[in-house]
């Protein structure tokens, strides 16, 4: 597609023309300068505000011309979609969109899922046994147990969230309370096999709650029972949405070997 002529300042048109890296131009478009390299001559009639992070992950806005914010946006997205496959960009912020551009960029911006980053670690031998036990004691495939541990905790027995999850299994000591029935719930958490058999039992129940929904179980697991109730489904939580499907994948990962 021809594009039509640019404001574009001489620097941006040379680093198009040589095929610039995209980091170079991303900074280009995201930092300060944006103002100054792609503003129109007719900077004077801009009609609508456009927002924009600069490198440092800072929210900006400028004026622009009426119609244009939309076409910087999607020159910025281009930058950042070549930046993330590592190739060089040709700059056109007023080409008109093409089909799935958005898409694209969101996708390569995406992270790895953790079911990705985590598919070859496996249980240390010191865990194996109490997960076993576990698996055995409480019915739930080992499988799915093993998912769900490396998943919350990456097999880390001294994890601990921001909120206070504890452990392998990443439990509340409020959720933990009625199942250990111990005074010091945060200690005995500490401990692997406790954390474990805590856990396992936790994840049963929700298996049973939600007949033939393991989506949902783990939606519960992840969100509270309370939000998968209040929806009837699994929360519109970006987090628990994709908690659900990397502890899916990984449990069909780990079933397979």
């Amino acid at each position: 597609m021809t594009c039509p002529p640019t404001s574009t300042s001489p620097a941006l048109r040379v680093l198009a023309a040589r095929g610039a890296g995209a980091a170079a131009l991303a900074a280009m478009l995201s930092g300060l300068a944006v103002a100054a390299v792609l503003t129109p001559a007719g900077a004077a009639q801009a009609a609508e505000i456009y927002r924009y992070k600069d490198p440092s992950g800072v929210w900006r806005s400028m004026k622009v011309p009426n119609g244009y914010a939309k076409l910087y946006k999607r020159g910025q997205a281009r930058a950042r979609l070549a930046a993330g496959r590592g190739a060089a960009v040709e700059l056109c912020v007023t080409c008109e969109p093409q089909p799935g551009d958005g898409a694209s960029a969101v996708a390569a911006a995406r992270p790895a899922s953790r079911a990705l980053r985590l598919g070859d670690l496996k249980p240390p031998p010191a865990h194996d046994g109490l997960i076993d036990r576990a698996a055995r004691d409480s019915g739930v495939d080992r499988a799915l147990l093993t998912a769900v541990i490396a998943i919350e905790s990456g097999f880390r027995s001294d994890a601990r969230s921001p909120k206070g999850a504890l452990g392998l299994m990443q439990l509340m000591p409020a959720t933990a309370a009625a199942l250990l029935g111990v005074a010091d719930v945060e200690k005995a958490l500490v401990d692997p096999a406790t954390n474990v058999r805590a856990g396992s039992r936790h994840l049963r129940r929700l298996i049973d709650q939600y007949p033939g929904r393991l989506d949902l179980a783990l939606a519960a697991y992840n969100a509270g029972e309370g939000a998968v109730r209040k929806y009837d489904a699994v929360p519109p939580y970006a987090e628990t949405q994709q908690y659900v499907k990397d502890v899916i994948a990984l449990y069909e990962q780990y079933r397979t070997q």
